[in-house]
């Protein structure tokens, strides 16, 4: 069939004006006209009264740094959803994902996967094969809060994170004595849903058990436009309507938490974690295989399990933990060889196991002082082999092991100054990295509101994942480490009325990384790693929350915007290299995202905008044909439910409405997205 390059695709007409400019109008204005309109009420007024927590609790260890917490609203509309959702959602971190359930990575401040750092209860979740973390295999519902700390901030936790670092954290309920609840959905394209937990104890002692198991035919219907017929009396292209073929996915798992607080002064939990995923992974947009050609599956079975004990006196903490990560994955790919269909030309088994151990002590000599010494010794060993019985066998066997000592010393200066000082030395095996400190500054501007003036400037370092290095073929064993400078300066604006809470952020950072790893295709064959020499990452970041009281009304507005510029200034490779100075591959300049909640006596409206500018898929950022480039796009999701309550029992029913203007879009080249789809839930809390 002949081949056409695919024509634009855009929203619909009817929205896009209306979409592309009020949300982000509203991200910039709210605030001012909040300020104007608190103004202008009367003092006798009575409006009901709202309870909020302040969001910027001026910690000492974060002076000048940038923080973020995932709004808990949020995390109740995503407990059915995974990580890859809630984050793209509700941050300002890029999530490039190959399509509903399929693999979903992190692009944060501009760049790559391996620079997202993801903690779970102080252990860390990405691959040491990889480097990265698939977000699309972690449930909500696992988790507890999400915080992100961005830039050089993570520095605080472990190096590596050239782009922030997410906290996965768990959290107890001593007062709770018995409790539970169960959530089941069932959505478009044979999708269901099943949410389990339930939470037992007393003041001494708690467990808590969840468990989840998702899946889906994923069999949604699209028209393929990069294969077409003409139409022999216009001449016209006519594009074929195709069914998602081999996109199913099954995934379950269970955790288990305990926590035992002996005294006032110790408290001892474990936390155990296991989940089983399964998922086929659909064919290129291109691929005109029959039969069993092309057919891939990929299956994960992970561990993880954590232990740590907290003591706490009068001036002291000290924290211990160890945890393990194992993760046992097999893919397999059959392809038509020779005549013959359903030949399996890859069966690929990867074991990869992690041992981590932490600890952490800090005194504060009073509200003014503290200083925390940290330790850090993980091992990582890895086996990848592949046993197709059509390729020689081949893979590899390798071990790392990894610590770090790290000294920080935090001080207020009066009222208003704060600042913060690390410095973190890491050694991989037998080499040592180099030293790197971190600097933080803080000065709250206003004696009366809360109107800060912060900035940091750290050093990082990154080392190459195990596949970067050994993979076969194509790995690079002569990789140089990542490793760079990082600034961020910023303004953060707290403010608390009588009917409202505002909580606004607008922060500027800057980051030169030396050696930058990029895989690119060589005349060999087969993909190969090497250091660019200079990547500059640059831009803004700006957040929103408002929460608020109208009458019986509440609502609550949550926004993100991110202006994100990551050029590479490598020397060209040769004379025709058109790639310095231009934006690396699949990085949106402009994104954004509004949430929008409105609730009243159990019943409850929210509104979920995402938009992003087109990204590049070459080097050069060439538009001459549609596979350089995707098209810029508007999400829009609505969701509508229903809460009853009687004693401690609550009954919910909620109905979902995603890509609500039914837009032909795509996140990744030649991977299609669904249309409009629809999912119901219903839940029961006792």
């Amino acid at each position: 069939m002949p081949t056409k390059p695919e024509p634009d695709i855009q929203a619909p007409r009817f929205c896009i004006g209306f979409m592309k400019r009020l949300p982000l109008l509203l991200l910039l204005l709210i605030p001012f006209c909040q300020e104007l309109r608190a103004q202008s009420l009367s003092d006798t007024l009575k409006i009901k009264e709202v309870r909020v927590v302040s969001k910027h609790l001026q910690k000492k260890e974060e002076a000048g740094l940038i923080r973020s917490d995932v709004d808990s609203i949020a995390m109740i509309k995503a407990l059915n959803a995974t990580l890859s959702e809630l984050i793209s959602e509700n941050t300002p971190i890029f999530i490039k994902t190959y399509g509903r359930g399929a693999l979903a990575t992190a692009s944060f401040r501009g760049t790559a996967p391996s620079h997202t750092q993801v903690e779970w209860n102080g252990i860390s979740l990405n691959s040491p094969m990889l480097g990265m973390v698939d977000f699309s295999t972690i449930p909500v519902y696992f988790i507890d809060k999400v915080s992100i700390l961005h830039g050089s901030g993570s520095l605080t936790e472990k190096s590596g994170a050239l782009g922030g670092t997410i906290n996965l954290q768990s959290d107890v309920d001593w007062s709770n004595h018995f409790s539970g609840s169960v959530l089941s959905g069932v959505g478009s394209y044979q999708s269901y849903d099943e949410f389990f937990q339930v939470k037992a104890g007393n003041r001494k002692i708690q467990s808590k058990t969840k468990a989840f198991l998702s899946q889906s035919a994923n069999d949604f219907t699209y028209r393929n436009k990069f294969i077409a017929t003409i139409d022999p009396k216009t001449g016209e292209y006519i594009y074929p309507k195709q069914r998602n073929k081999n996109a199913d996915y099954r995934n379950y798992g269970i955790l288990q938490e305990i926590y035992f607080r002996p005294n006032d002064k110790d408290v001892i939990s474990g936390h155990y974690w296991y989940q089983h995923n399964s998922r086929s992974i659909p064919q290129l947009m291109t691929n005109e295989t029959s039969g069993d050609g092309g057919v891939n599956r990929q299956t994960d079975q992970i561990h993880r399990a954590v232990a740590e004990w907290n003591h706490y006196s009068d001036k002291t903490t000290l924290k211990v933990s160890s945890g393990l990560n194992f993760d046992k994955m097999n893919y397999w790919l059959r392809a038509n060889v020779n005549g013959t269909s359903g030949q399996v030309v890859v069966d690929s088994w990867s074991n990869a196991k992690s041992w981590f151990n932490k600890a952490l002590f800090t005194y504060r000599e009073n509200q003014d002082f503290s200083a925390t010494a940290g330790i850090d010794a993980d091992r990582y060993q890895v086996s990848s082999q592949n046993y197709a019985p059509l390729a020689n066998n081949y893979g590899y066997h390798k071990t790392r092991l990894e610590s770090s000592v790290h000294l920080q010393v935090s001080k207020k200066f009066g009222k208003r100054f704060t600042s913060t000082f690390l410095i973190r030395q890491d050694f991989y095996d037998s080499q040592a990295a180099p030293i790197m400190p971190l600097l933080g500054l803080e000065y709250k501007l206003s004696a009366k509101g809360n109107l800060y003036l912060k900035g940091n400037v750290a050093r990082n370092y990154h080392q190459p994942s195990l596949n970067d290095l050994y993979y076969i073929p194509g790995g690079n064993p002569d990789l140089k480490p990542e490793e760079g400078y990082t600034g961020d300066l910023g303004l953060t604006w707290e403010k608390s009325y009588t009917h409202l809470h505002l909580y606004t952020t607008l922060s500027a950072y800057t980051s030169k990384i030396d050696n930058w790893i990029i895989w690119l295709p060589t005349n060999k064959g087969y993909w190969e790693p090497s250091n660019m020499k200079k990547v500059d990452a640059s831009g803004l970041e700006y957040q929103l929350s408002l929460e608020g009281n109208e009458g019986p009304w509440h609502w609550h507005l949550n926004g993100n915007y991110a202006y994100t510029r990551s050029i590479n200034r490598d020397n060209p490779v040769n004379w025709a290299d058109q790639s310095i100075g231009k934006q690396l591959p699949f990085i949106p300049k402009h994104s954004a995202n509004l949430s929008a909640n409105l609730s009243r006596q159990g019943y409850h409206l929210t509104y979920q905008w995402n938009y992003y500018s087109e990204r590049y898929t070459t080097t050069s950022n060439e538009k001459t044909t549609s596979l350089d480039y995707l098209y810029p796009y508007f999400m829009n999701d609505l969701f509508a439910g229903k809460d009853w309550n009687w004693k401690t029992y609550r009954l919910g029913v909620e109905f979902k409405i995603f890509n609500l203007f039914n837009e032909e879009y795509r996140t990744v080249l030649q991977r299609p997205m669904p249309r409009r789809n629809y999912s119901l839930l219903v839940r029961f809390d006792f």
